[in-house]
């Protein structure tokens, strides 16, 4: 594939799981043809898609399940982090022959890494060793460290480095992001209620667990930001924050699989030790898709 300058609607997969925590190859094949035509990339192994609590072999046959079903229709982007350069590159050493097209790597995780030395020499050592250009993921909700500007500059500036995802939901900090950008360097926003927002101030896209299931909402949204149209790119982020309101109830993991199973896609099986959502969290799931028309 010949990859253009990371942008769009890229979609973090869930993994639908059997009840020995393997894959359900055949629901996840499901999943992403119901999906691949209105996404812009499919991410495999993002925090939707339980990355750190499956077991590699586990990990291993997603990546290799989504490379052939996607079929060079569109780019896949591989989540490789972990607790420890060595084990990323590990990972980075996996993916670089799998016909992946890029690699999400967050900061090291468990022992909180807050020198910023440690950490760009972390993320030049694994961009140095990739065939496959790397994007930077901060989610300090999940690593504990939050990766400030200042270093996404200087990482900015390696050729094999082009993007950054950002899931902390600080709006200041992403303005700071947003001054990086360049033509070798993407920046996307996660959480779903600042799309438009970010849209419109010139982020590259969204990556969007809303996009499992609507991703068609989320390209109405980009679309109406590359409009123009206020009206319209209103409605959809309202519509949008709605729905997104429905990951409170749970683990976002935990909701996103009671949607998927209402739709009759996969089981709401996680990964252990994620607690599965309750009956009344999942009466309240159903009910905000039955007000948002997606279930009868």
């Amino acid at each position: 594939m010949n990859l253009a300058r990371p942008s769009g609607l890229i979609c973090p997969i869930a993994t639908p799981l059997n009840d020995d925590e393997t894959l359900d190859v055949q629901a996840y094949q499901q999943l992403i043809d119901r999906i691949i035509n209105n996404v812009d990339g499919i991410l495999v192994l993002g925090t939707t898609g339980e990355f750190a609590l499956l077991r590699d072999e586990v990990a291993a046959h997603t990546v290799q399940v989504t490379i052939e079903r996607a079929n060079g229709r569109k780019p896949v982007y591989v989540g490789i982090g972990d607790t420890g350069t060595k084990r990323v590159l590990e990972k980075l050493q996996f993916i670089n022959g799998t016909g992946a097209d890029y690699g999400l790597v967050t900061s090291p995780y468990y022992y909180s890494v807050n020198d910023e030395d440690a950490l760009a020499q972390h993320f030049l050592t694994v961009a140095d060793a990739a065939t496959v250009p790397i994007l930077i993921y901060n989610i300090p909700q999940h690593t504990h460290v939050n990766l400030p500007p200042k270093l996404v500059g200087r990482l900015a500036n390696h050729p094999n480095i082009v993007g950054l995802k950002d899931s902390w939901g600080d709006f200041f900090q992403f303005q700071e992001f947003l001054k990086l950008k360049k033509d070798g360097f993407s920046v996307f926003m996660g959480p779903e209620q600042l799309a438009a927002a970010s849209l419109w101030l010139g982020a590259d896209g969204i990556v969007s667990a809303l996009s499992n299931f609507v991703p068609d909402l989320l390209q109405r949204l980009v679309s109406a930001v590359n409009a123009g149209d206020q009206l319209k790119a209103r409605a959809t982020q309202q519509a949008i924050t709605n729905l997104a309101s429905l990951f409170q109830y749970g683990s976002v993991s935990s909701a996103l699989k009671v949607v998927l199973s209402e739709l009759g896609i996969c089981s709401d099986r996680v990964a252990s030790p994620l607690p599965p959502c309750t009956p009344e969290q999942k009466e309240t799931i159903r009910h905000i898709l039955q007000k948002e028309n997606l279930i009868n």
